[in-house]
């Protein structure tokens, strides 16, 4: 939003196109209900303007399989497994084609899961996730491990250049900028490999199978909790004995 009003664009928060004649647009504004759901107030706006565009969401086009034997099509979208494989085997479907929250993001996920899926298949097995560690919370984070990365300053066209030319926005990092920026990353509950579990276990009960890879042998383990305190992630958690 910042952005584009430094590009000059003008937001009309709360209002609704209600007609379109020639270059001119009549806007409805709006106003938000006890549930904060917009209602129409009945006063109007008539606004100028060469182009309009709708922003009013994408549904996919299944023509191409919608009389694909095998395949099942509910509300617009795709039924899969829980591996992501549609009726047909060895075809699988993700993103805005199958229930999901239809965002961006969900489908780039999509896409990361479904490859570990298909690649599971082509292997004759099957994958199954790990289960989700618990949120690395602040107190279990080791904040005086990591050096300090100040956030790099990219470049960037000012608004008015930005407003008439087609130029590349925000310029990238150099190679040595973005390892610097990376630099940022604590990898918040997710092991990076830094051996310090391995180096301050007083009782060698944690073996260094390869880079990022150990395992804890319980049998020498006394449960001193020193290689979770010791963890700057927080990646490591101490759970009581079952007995």
């Amino acid at each position: 939003v910042a952005e584009a009003e430094e590009e000059g664009i003008m937001m009309r928060w709360l209002s609704t196109i209600k007609h379109v004649d020639g270059e001119t647009m009549t806007i409805e504004k709006m106003e938000l209900d006890e549930s904060g759901f917009p209602q129409p107030t009945g006063e109007f706006e008539e606004l100028g303007a060469d182009s309009l565009i709708m922003a009013l969401g994408q549904e996919s086009d299944l023509s191409l399989i919608e009389n694909a034997e095998g395949i099942t099509i509910e509300d617009g979208v795709v039924t899969v497994s829980d591996q992501m494989m549609t009726g047909i085997e060895g075809v699988f479907a993700g993103g805005d084609m199958v229930p999901s929250e239809r965002t961006a993001t969900v489908a780039i996920g999509h896409g990361k899961t479904a490859s570990r899926y298909i690649d599971a298949y082509l292997r004759g097995t099957a994958y199954s996730p790990a289960p989700k560690h618990a949120d690395a919370e602040f107190s279990r984070m080791t904040p005086w491990y990591y050096a300090d990365a100040p956030h790099q300053v990219r470049a960037k066209l000012e608004g008015a250049r930005r407003a008439s030319t087609f130029d590349e926005v925000v310029q990238g990092l150099d190679e040595e900028s973005a390892l610097f920026e990376a630099r940022r990353c604590m990898s918040c509950g997710n092991c990076f490999g830094c051996d310090n579990c391995f180096g301050v276990c007083p009782d060698n009960a944690i073996t260094k199978i390869r880079p990022g890879e150990y395992e804890f042998k319980y049998d020498y383990c006394k449960g001193c909790g020193v290689c979770a305190e010791e963890c700057p992630c927080g990646a490591i958690s101490m759970v009581p004995e079952q007995v």
